[in-house]
């Protein structure tokens, strides 16, 4: 029996986050204003990092979802990669409406951010929240309309991955337990790439990465969802994969699934063109992502 919890924050003042016992493997979902979802033991950002995105997501009756994205380009096109329990309906595994989605981006400070609105929203064709034992597929692509005067460079997708790969993490995520806002800065965090049986707890399937703690125990947790992980290619980063899910969802401790956009690479790259992959009807349980939420008292 595994627990997972969603990386992502719901602001919302009646819901908290909470996890649930499953059988089946469950990706990180998105939570509210809980004083335990952050990203902890990392640094403000060092760099401009002008391809990192957050997130907003506005569930009706429930709040807004906050996660962590980024901008990839391929061949030529552009668009925000990040996770698919980010921006899905929570009983069909379908897009949100891309009018229900906000991309801010343009700087590494929380109030110098510029928000754009959704044109599209695309989740990988195969996502159902994670139902049966099929890889997950937590990744979706949003499509802006970038202003010229906004400072926003994208990045290629890795075309490789090595064992134990040393990464940088970035994250809007919470910074501290008893935080009640996200970071004024964007928070950074430098590791690795570890054996997928350090994923075990979180249920790693096909098209995923694990990412060990920093020494010190640090990780990314809740807000997080979709962030990037990082990888140096001479003097440029590409981004190797998106935030999904943890296995030590009380302190975020502990190693994080994160999907693989190497090996999700062709169908970022068709997203990104606006080209639809044909969405079929797919079984989900409608109690799947409602399991890792409860109302507040």
């Amino acid at each position: 029996m595994t627990v997972r919890t969603w990386l992502a924050v719901m602001a919302s003042t009646t819901l908290a986050l909470t996890t649930a016992a499953v059988v089946s493997p469950q990706p990180a979902m998105a939570a509210g204003d809980d004083p335990e979802i952050m990203i902890i033991g990392g640094g403000d950002a060092t760099e401009n990092y002008p391809f990192a995105a957050r997130l907003l997501t506005s569930y009706a009756g429930r709040g807004i979802a906050r996660c962590t994205g980024t901008f990839v380009t391929d061949r030529g096109r552009i668009g925000v990669a990040t996770a698919a329990h980010c921006v899905s309906d929570f009983t069909t595994g379908a897009a949100m409406p891309a009018s229900t989605v906000q991309v801010q981006a343009g700087s590494t400070h929380l109030d110098q951010l510029t928000t754009l609105q959704a044109t599209s929203v695309q989740v990988h064709p195969a996502w159902d929240w994670g139902t049966g034992s099929d890889p997950f597929a937590d990744v979706a692509v949003v499509n802006v309309t970038i202003p010229a005067t906004l400072h926003v460079r994208a990045i290629p997708l890795a075309d490789w991955v090595r064992n134990r790969q040393r990464v940088r993490l970035l994250g809007w995520g919470k910074t501290t337990v008893g935080a009640t806002e996200p970071p004024a800065v964007l928070q950074q965090l430098d590791t690795r790439l570890t054996t997928p049986s350090a994923c075990a707890a979180a249920g790693i399937t096909a098209g995923e990465l694990c990412i060990a703690p920093a020494a010190d125990g640090a990780q990314v947790c809740s807000g997080d969802s979709g962030g990037p992980a990082l990888a140096r290619r001479g003097s440029t980063w590409v981004v190797l994969g998106g935030a999904s899910r943890v296995t030590d969802e009380t302190t975020c401790t502990g190693a994080a699934v994160y999907t693989d956009f190497v090996y999700y690479s062709d169908w970022i790259g068709q997203a990104l063109t606006g080209t639809r992959t044909p969405q079929h009807p797919r079984h989900v349980d409608p109690d799947r992502a409602a399991r890792f939420w409860s109302l507040a008292s």
